[in-house]
């Protein structure tokens, strides 16, 4: 009897529940759309990334273009549908190597400080980077649909 409840306690010591699949990554996507001032080129979608993982990140470049007579400042800033990566997922933005943009969701919810001055039907590519920090946490199986909307005024 001693060695069967021996062998009992071994086996359920020895004995554990498979950890199963992780959680998928963050799914993001990321659309642009056009304003009354500015066209976009490509119109729309730009990103979708499912199972994004700390360390890696997705780029895309687009051309926004001044439609009007006059000069205009533009700043960005993005709009997101939820608020559970808003610490997590990281953006760069730029143009003409210089940084219009670079820190966290929830920073670019808030139009950029730095403008971009685009002159009567001038054209100007913009790459928008998106990734998660190698400190991201609190990532996994969350969304965000975030749309970057181009804001501009008369330049001045």
């Amino acid at each position: 009897m001693v060695v069967g409840v021996a062998l009992v306690a071994l086996l359920l010591a020895g004995w554990r529940v498979p950890g199963g699949p992780k959680a998928p990554g963050a799914q993001v996507s990321v659309t642009v759309n056009r304003t009354g001032e500015l066209d976009v080129e490509p119109l729309g979608q730009l990103v979708d990334v499912h199972d994004l993982l700390p360390g890696r990140f997705a780029e895309v470049l687009f051309i926004a273009t001044n439609t009007t007579g006059a000069a205009v400042d533009v700043r960005l800033r993005a709009r997101a549908d939820g608020a559970e990566l808003d610490d997590q997922l990281a953006f760069r933005v730029g143009a003409w190597r210089t940084s219009l943009f670079s820190g966290t969701l929830r920073q670019l919810r808030v139009p950029t400080r730095r403008r971009l001055v685009l002159s009567a039907g001038a054209r100007v590519p913009l790459i928008v980077r998106v990734w998660l920090p190698s400190r991201a946490r609190a990532y996994r199986a969350r969304s965000a649909e975030v749309s970057i909307e181009l804001q501009s005024e008369a330049a001045g």
